[in-house]
Parts: C-alpha cells; structure tokens; sequence
C-alpha cells in the first residue's frame, strides 16, 4: 500500500479535570500546521530474563516514542499554546525557563492507494508532548528557497483514562474510504 498524500496536523489539549480534551472554540480543532512529513518512532523494552542458562521471559513491551513533524510554520498563537509560553497582551511571546509544555492528543491524515483503489488513514496519539520547535531560516539568494518548521514531542501512553480511550493506549488507527469520514473521525477524537 503506497502513501500519497498527508494532511491536518491537528492537536487538542489534554484536560485532567475534566478527562477529555479541551472544549473546542466554535467546533474548530486547532491545527499545528501543514503537513510536510510526520514520523512516528517506537521506544520498546527489549528485556530478557535468563534462567537455567536460557531465555525464561521476554519483555518488548512500549515505553515511549518520538514524533517528529515538518510543516510549512506555526503561528505565534500555536507556538505558545504547545509549548506552554507566556503570551502578553500585546501578543508578545516569552519562552521562559519554567515553561511546561501541555500534554495534547495530535492526529493527521494520510491518503493511500492500494490496487488502484484509494483511502484514507488516520493516525491518531493521544497522548503527545512537545518538546522543541525549531524554524529553519535562510536569506534570500539567487532563488527563492522555502524554510520550514521542525516540531519533535514525546509520545507516551495513557496514564488515566482520556475521552473514553484506556490506560495504557498510546496510537488509534483506522481507515476510511471518503476523506470526509477520516477528517469527522479525527475531529471527533479530538
């Protein structure tokens, strides 16, 4: 099955309160940014226990991930939201020291054809911190050249129950055949 397309980098802030992401303003689930590449990368125990002189027990249970994400740019508004900035009234933005980044639930869509026939998939974390937000920029030169955003954050799985999804998950998948489907489930997770 070959991948051709990737879109809506979207979040939702975890609240612990009420355990359920945040209420949405006028319906709208924020969006990091547009997607350019997004991988996700498994942390897995790799454990053994010797007993006897052989291998008694294996352990290669989850223990974390990364998630690295290239978009086109994230807004001074997004920026402070993840990364848990300062953000005056004047919209001045102050990275400080102290800062805690929110936990989020981050979900994308792909599009994939396979025999000729074409769907869409949703991947979906829920339970995301981000870590570092990194542009890249360069001087205009003999050609334009387009700089993009760098975001990395620390997948994790749940540690209390989350808008009905159990202790323990970490990554929902599932597969639609029309893309307004896949962007309603999303949504709807979120």
């Amino acid at each position: 099955m070959a991948s051709i397309g990737l879109r809506n980098a979207k979040y939702n802030k975890i609240n612990y309160t009420t355990k359920k992401y945040e209420t949405l303003t006028d319906s709208k689930v924020p969006v990091l940014g547009r997607l350019i590449d997004a991988k996700i990368t498994e942390d897995r125990n790799n454990t053994t226990l010797r007993a006897d002189d052989i291998i008694a027990e294996k352990d290669y249970s989850f223990k974390g991930g990364t998630l690295s994400l290239t978009v086109d740019d994230v807004t001074d508004e997004v920026y402070a939201d993840v990364k848990g900035c300062e953000v005056s009234e004047d919209k001045e933005i102050t990275d400080n020291s102290e800062d805690v980044a929110q936990e989020i639930g981050y979900g994308k869509k792909k599009k994939k054809i396979y025999k000729g026939v074409i769907s869409y998939k949703v991947e979906f974390l829920p339970r995301v911190q981000i870590t570092k937000i990194t542009a890249d920029r360069k001087t205009k030169g003999e050609s334009i050249e387009y700089n993009t955003v760098s975001i990395e954050g620390s997948v994790m799985e749940l540690e209390e129950e989350i808008n009905g999804m159990k202790v323990g998950d970490w990554k929902k998948v599932k597969s639609f055949t029309t893309l307004s489907e896949a962007q309603t489930y999303l949504d709807g997770l979120l």
